[in-house]
């Protein structure tokens, strides 16, 4: 071999580490800091012996368990002078690097010519395979003693081929290369490519040895990535034969990891405080313990130790937390530094969901030097531990240390944000402040009137601006205010009635033509102007004005998606006007306001995915507004309000199960809407409203089991739309209703089992979504609302036998769903999008694309987890739905094993979870049922029928906590459940169990009638089929018979789908067993 290569990673800096500073922080362990590397002897000696028996050692684990370390200070230490030689590989997968193969012999090159000579120099070529370069004949790797040396190729951090090369159709495509020359290396086999060269030249096979294995290939990854590599098994089968799981280290491992290094600077009492600190204050035999959580509060408390100048480390020493620690550290190693350093870390080197991204050297220290740091800021943070440098191709790329600090550094960029946010709104009230007051200084100049000249100035901003506000109204205001003092206080007051009036004004006029951002933008001027009022002429009339302001500009944000500041305004809207309240202010404004102002905080909650705070939030805001608009000669704005806050609230009952509960509100919502004009038309925006309720209305009576009930309303609602929209075209409130409802009139067409006449209501809901955003593309919630319309027409459009067109229409929903802040509810729309993505796409065959949205579907739920409340039940319950969306794509892919084992994984944590309302419980339900049928599925598929009877019959069981199912498809999973059941008992002999099992979905099937235009069912009806196949062996072929008739007459494009090849060769071979 030749020796032009170089490596593609190298050792980052290092510090010193001596008896005084034995604790590495964050650092990984090399093997020149291998003297202080204690606790993993016993994964060392399993992982050393692993890689010596097989090719292909994989050692997985957590993050922050501590992979690298064992790599670097325990297995090359252990096995180099055993005659490997150690070879660090970490691929990169930029557009403008050479191919994976290449990278990876030029490591090869550099790591091996430290350590001895390859017998053969120069046969290498330019160009040719990893299984070629390795395999030359008589080439062998020797030392200066003429021992033969084995090449260890050490991939670390493996999960990158699942993150980082999936950026874009570059690293996607170089991230196929590699697997495909690491399977070819990995199984031992020659490349496709070289087989050809043989069969035309025979003389080739000479310069090669096929039998040669002396190398050894070690993959380290991170469990949660764990799944990703059942992807590559079909090229690479022994990917699953040799794994090594790192757990966390003992309380007893955690102890030697401590004291051992540590030596006279720790005692045993401390140290085993220290552990228990760590593990959360468990006792040592039950700890569970990072290692590299543990050596940084080890280094931290060390580091105080020296600065306190005390001989050891003291219990004293030890106070706070994990994260109190973790801050502490980052604060400190940035504290000297310029404030732009900060910024540069948090906006370059962390991704924008919170994980680590990588930079070249030389663009860091550029922008730090613009940040104004000092030359040396980089490699002074480099010795702090904060960052790390690693080569990469010969290019220094820069890095957080480890991924522990992703959540400090997220945190403080948060934090960051939000300073720079208020500093922001702060300059602009100032600002604000300075022109109110130039304003007025010029009115008392001009006019000799002191007061109320700050409303008169916001009320001439708005109309100069929007040409909104009257010009008599202000005229009547002035003229009011050059009376005398007295007159110019009430004209001040009036005018700040004026100002509430024209707020409500401009949200009716702007609200329907999309420009919320306008609403926003004035409420912020009149709060601002209420705010920058001198104490002595503030009233409780003023602050209460002040805080209606609050609630418009509050609502506005969160159809903005601008979650975090809409929920602090109406915050403080809501405590000012309950103050206002308590005081004896009971005036119809103010209740208004209140109820206004709770409905939005509830409507905020939800779209954080606080779905119990959202509901008793709106329940409260219902309980406030009825009174008022129920009163004799409730105004309009009353009852318009009562109509809004109770659309919020039925909505919020519909969706946690509480069907009843919901039509009733929904319905008292469209009276109180339907009373103020008769539905004449002369109020739009209650029109639209009463629209939107009737659409929500709909979905309540659907999933009560009532489809019928809601057509008639419907079809009313539809006709108010329509007069809305041909009186004023671009009504934007009663465009996005009107979708509402197209779309449950397609949820009705499915129901009667008629799914391509369902296609034209989606299409029609989804031009109208579209035409919404065109006009107002910030707002959030009609672009979820697009997304949902985009999903079922793929859905349906797949369910019809067109799945490729189908997946045209999800992507188009997933590029929707990405438009706007991504909320936590959002995020978790979306995923379940690029979830049916990946499950179509690996029934077509096209696994890479498959793992794509796998890869993405996961990012988003684990983006809705961190929003999801500590200790809820929405945490819970997110946390298992990628691994179960994984387990459904392994099924369909036909890996049954992974299937199976992921499937009763997830069902394992759902069990325990806690469900409080209907809604959660139908979740749960839901879930637990479908993982432990997926389970059941895998193992018939796999042959173990006893093992698929006792889990079809637990999910029976789960299911029977979830409510009569409404619908066809919930109809169509409730009788798989059945079916499966008595398939597994048919197959265990017990006929006359297995015939009984099946009446439920004997029943289902019989109550649908005519499915000719419901191709999906028809597919799923001959599952049932083959299971009365297996229950009736008499009757067997006629069943068979059935059911492949039913499979032969979907269209070629389902045909051809993984799913339909699966059950296609299950009746095949039960037709040959059965001549």
């Amino acid at each position: 071999m030749s020796a032009d290569g170089t490596a593609a990673a190298a050792e980052g800096e290092t510090n010193t580490v001596d008896a005084q500073h034995p604790w590495l922080g964050l650092a990984s362990f090399t093997e020149e800091t291998r003297p202080y590397f204690h606790g993993r002897e016993e994964e060392v000696g399993e992982l050393s012996r692993r890689v010596q028996r097989k090719l292909l050692t994989v050692l997985f684990g957590q993050s922050g368990l501590g992979k690298t370390s064992i790599l670097r200070a325990g297995i090359v230490p252990r096995l180099r002078p055993e005659g490997y030689c150690p070879v660090y590989v970490r691929i990169d997968y930029s557009a403008n690097t050479p191919p994976p193969a290449e990278q990876i012999k030029q490591a090869i090159f550099r790591a091996t010519q430290a350590t001895g000579q390859w017998t053969q120099a120069g046969v290498a070529e330019a160009g040719e395979s990893l299984w070629e370069f390795l395999h030359h004949r008589d080439d062998i790797l020797k030392d200066a003693n003429g021992k033969t040396v084995i090449p260890l190729l050490i991939f670390d951090q493996f999960e990158e081929i699942f993150t980082l090369a999936q950026a874009d159709d570059a690293g996607r495509k170089r991230a196929a290369q590699f697997i495909e020359d690491l399977a070819d290396l990995v199984e031992n086999r020659p490349p496709k490519a070289l087989e050809a060269r043989l069969e035309e030249d025979d003389s080739l096979s000479d310069r090669f040895d096929f039998g040669r294995a002396d190398y050894r290939i070690l993959i380290a990854l991170r469990e949660d990535y764990l799944a990703h590599l059942e992807s590559v098994k079909g090229a690479m089968p022994s990917i699953t034969q040799n794994r090594m799981r790192l757990a966390p280290m003992t309380g007893q491992q955690a102890l030697q990891a401590v004291m051992k290094p540590g030596g006279k600077l720790v005692s045993q009492e401390v140290a085993e405080s220290i552990v228990r600190f760590i593990a959360g204050g468990s006792e040592l035999q039950n700890a569970e313990v990072e290692p590299s959580l543990l050596s940084l509060i080890c280094r931290e408390l060390n580091n105080t130790r020296l600065a306190q100048g005390k001989p050891e480390i003291s219990a004293d020493l030890l106070a706070g937390s994990h994260d109190t620690i973790l801050k502490e550290f980052y604060e400190r190693a940035l504290a000297d530094q310029p404030p732009g350093v900060r910024k540069v870390i948090e906006d370059n080197l962390l991704t924008d969901s919170g994980y680590r991204e990588n930079l070249a050297e030389e663009n860091i220290v550029n922008d730090f030097a613009e940040a104004g740091a000092k030359p040396d800021a980089l490699a002074l943070l480099v010795n702090r531990r904060l960052l790390r440098i690693e080569e990469r191709l010969d290019i220094r790329r820069v890095e957080l240390t480890h991924d522990v600090l992703c959540g400090v550094v997220k945190a403080s960029r948060g934090e960051r944000l939000a300073r720079e946010a208020k500093a922001t709104a702060e300059r602009q009230l100032v600002e604000q402040k300075e022109r109110v007051a130039r304003t007025r200084a010029a009115l008392v100049k001009a006019r000799k009137i002191a007061f109320g000249a700050g409303a008169l100035a916001v009320v001439a901003v708005a109309s100069a601006i929007w040409g909104f506000i009257s010009t008599n109204r202000a005229k009547e205001a002035e003229a009011k205010a050059q009376t005398t003092q007295a007159q110019a206080e009430r004209a001040r007051g009036e005018a700040e009635k004026l100002v509430a009036f024209l707020l409500d004004d401009f949200q009716l006029e702007l609200e329907p033509i999309g420009r919320l951002d306008i609403v926003a933008s004035l409420a912020k001027r009149a709060m601002d102007y209420y705010g920058g009022l001198p104490a002595e002429l503030r009233s409780n009339a003023t602050e209460r004005n002040r805080a209606l302001a609050e609630v418009r500009y509050a609502l506005s944000l969160r159809n903005l998606g601008k979650l975090e500041e809409a929920e602090k305004a109406a915050e403080d809207a809501v405590a000012v006007l309950g103050k206002v309240k308590e005081a004896g202010d009971s005036t119809e404004p103010t209740l208004i306001g209140l109820a206004m102002g709770t409905s939005a905080l509830a409507r905020i909650y939800n779209q954080q995915g606080k779905f119990s705070d959202s509901r008793k939030t709106s329940a409260r805001a219902y309980d406030l507004i009825r009174p008022v608009a129920s009163a004799p000669g409730a105004s309009v704005p009353a009852r318009r309000a009562m109509g809004e806050i109770a659309v919020s609230h039925g909505f919020n009952a519909l969706r946690d199960g509480e069907n009843k509960d919901a039509l009733e509100i929904l319905e008292n919502a469209r009276a109180a809407l339907r009373s103020i004009d008769g539905l004449k038309l002369d109020d739009l925006n209650s029109a639209a409203l009463y629209v939107e309720a009737t659409a929500w209305q709909m979905d309540a009576y659907m999933a009560d089991g009532r489809a019928a009930e809601s057509i008639k309303p419907g079809e009313e609602a539809r006709a108010v739309a329509d007069g809305v929209l041909e009186k004023r075209p671009g009504h934007m409130m009663a465009l996005r209703a009107r979708g509402l409802l197209l779309s449950n009139f397609g949820d009705i067409e499915n129901e009667r089992l008629r799914f391509k006449s369902s296609i034209p209501f989606y299409a029609s809901a989804t031009r109208d979504y579209e035409n919404y955003v065109k006009v107002d593309p910030g707002n959030t919630i009609t672009w979820n609302n697009l997304a949902a319309q985009q999903q079922s027409l793929g859905l349906m459009t797949e369910g019809t036998g067109n799945p490729r067109e189908g997946l045209k229409h999800l992507r188009s929903a997933a590029r929707a769903a990405s438009q706007g802040g991504l909320t936590a509810v959002r995020a978790q729309n979306a995923a379940n999008i690029w979830w049916h993505i990946a499950r179509i796409e690996t029934d077509l065959g096209n696994h890479e694309a498959a793992r794509a949205a796998l890869a993405e579907n996961r990012r988003l739920l684990e983006l809705a987890y961190r929003e999801a409340p500590e200790g809820s039940f929405r945490r819970g319950n997110l946390s298992t739905l990628a691994d179960a969306n994984e387990a459904g794509v392994a099924f369909t892919r036909g890996d049954f094993v992974a299937a199976r084992d992921r499937a009763l994984d997830v069902a394992r944590r759902l069990e325990p979870l806690k469900a409080q309302t209907p809604g959660q419980v139908r979740a749960r339900a839901d879930n637990l049922s479908g993982n432990l049928e997926l389970a059941g599925l895998a193992a018939y598929m796999l042959r173990d029928y006893g093992a698929a009877e006792s889990h079809a019959s637990r999910s029976i069981e789960a299911g029977k906590e979830m409510a009569p199912p409404a619908n066809p498809f919930q109809k169509v999973f409730h009788a798989d459940r059945y079916i499966l059941h008595a398939q597994a008992l048919a197959k265990l002999g017990r006929l006359v169990e297995a015939r009984r099992a099946l009446e439920p979905a004997e029943k289902i099937y019989a109550s649908f009638g005519d499915t000719r235009e419901a191709g999906w069912i028809r597919m799923r009806q001959a599952n049932l089929m083959l299971a009365k196949a297996l229950a009736y062996p008499g009757d067997s072929r006629r069943h068979l018979a059935e059911a492949a008739r039913a499979i032969d007459e979907q269209p070629v494009g389902l045909r051809q789908s993984n799913t339909l090849v699966i059950f296609r060769n299950e009746i095949a071979r039960e037709m040959a067993a059965r001549p």
